[in-house]
């Protein structure tokens, strides 16, 4: 199968050339279009025109990969940390996102809350609801370092259903979740 490379910095300007620099909702809309067109570009150039463009992730430079599954997209950093986290200390924070919809918006809460010292994994999911998830080590951060980080210089943005979780392991596909239902529409 063949990867598409698209940074996030290139599809925020793409489509912040498009919108004149303004978030809005309909740019998700628009996001989403250009990727399930990009992917469908490279299934066909690919020679795999029956295959399902619903099954192929789209691998951005800075290790973050988008996978489209069914109606979801799901953008989750691929690259993890050096395994310098404590195993005993590893806690799972989900959150909804308020506030922002912007897909490109979604994708720097994700980044950002990826610099954080002790966050090991984070996902966002780019369609409502809107909702995010992070692994990190309760030795070296914690919920309110994390949450801050994600709404740095962006004071509209609120987050709801907040829920930190101790776990036993990293899971192997990392989904955001709003209190006990997993976003799998």
């Amino acid at each position: 199968m063949r990867h598409i490379e698209l940074s996030e910095d290139s599809l925020g300007t793409l489509v912040g050339s498009i919108s004149g620099g303004r978030c809005s909702s309909k740019l998700l809309d628009l996001s989403k279009l250009l990727l399930v067109t990009l992917i469908c570009v490279a299934a066909i150039s690919n020679g795999q025109a029956n295959a399902a463009p619903t099954a192929a992730p789209v691998k951005a430079k800075t290790g973050t990969t988008v996978t489209k599954t069914g109606s979801n997209l799901v953008s989750t950093t691929t690259e993890m940390k050096a395994a310098s986290y404590n195993a005993k200390a590893l806690h799972r924070l989900d959150f909804k996102v308020v506030g922002k919809s912007c897909a490109v918006c979604l994708l720097n809460i994700q980044k950002r809350v990826s610099t954080v010292p002790g966050a090991i994994k984070a996902a966002v999911q780019l369609q409502s609801p809107y909702a995010a998830v992070i692994l990190f080590d309760s030795s070296k951060t914690n919920q309110k370092i994390l949450l801050d980080k994600a709404k740095e210089g962006l004071p509209e943005v609120k987050f709801e259903a907040i829920e930190d979780t101790a776990i036993e392991k990293l899971p192997n596909v990392l989904v955001p979740k709003i209190g006990n239902t997993v976003l799998t529409n």
